[in-house]
């Protein structure tokens, strides 16, 4: 009893001839099959294509605007460039013309705020739990798992 009744190679060799051929059989069973693996196929390679599509949607920007007010604004505040000549020797060298940059005026500081932000209290069960088990885990500001993620009231926008 302990023989079984095909030889394992026999088995192996009508399952897979070769191995890069399927026997017979195993076409006939995977047959049924193609066609709705054909479809998860695109069903999935449809969804990756709409999350890209939708990142890429998401990020894009059309209107500079804000960044030619930020070279506007550099400009007014920036450095101003002097050229002065100095004429005469100085250790056997002599100097024509010397490049300096004068700052005008400093750069803008936002006031510091006096009060600082109300820290919110962790909504949900998970965030709540986590702050009394691990207090620096959370982010301090929003209390949520992902450090400076922005909320989810607005999905689909940024800032």
């Amino acid at each position: 009893m302990s023989d079984p009744y095909v030889s394992r190679k026999a088995v192996d060799a009508s399952y897979r001839p070769r191995s890069y051929v399927m026997s017979p059989g195993l076409k006939r069973a995977r047959e049924p099959f193609r066609l709705r693996n054909a479809l998860t196929g695109l069903v999935l390679a449809g969804f990756g294509v709409g999350v890209w599509a939708y990142s890429i949607s998401a990020v894009k920007q059309d209107d500079f605007d804000d960044v030619d007010q930020e070279a506007r604004a550099l400009q007014r505040v920036g450095t101003t460039v002097t050229t002065t000549t100095i004429s005469g020797e100085q250790d056997g060298k002599t100097v024509a013309n010397v490049t300096t940059a004068t700052e005008l005026t400093p750069f803008p500081v936002e006031p510091v705020p006096a009060k600082l932000p109300e820290i919110r209290m962790a909504s949900g069960v998970l965030a709540p739990l986590l702050d009394r088990t691990f207090p620096r885990l959370l982010d301090p500001a929003r209390k949520t798992l992902v450090w400076g993620a922005p909320p989810v009231d607005k999905m689909g926008r940024l800032g």
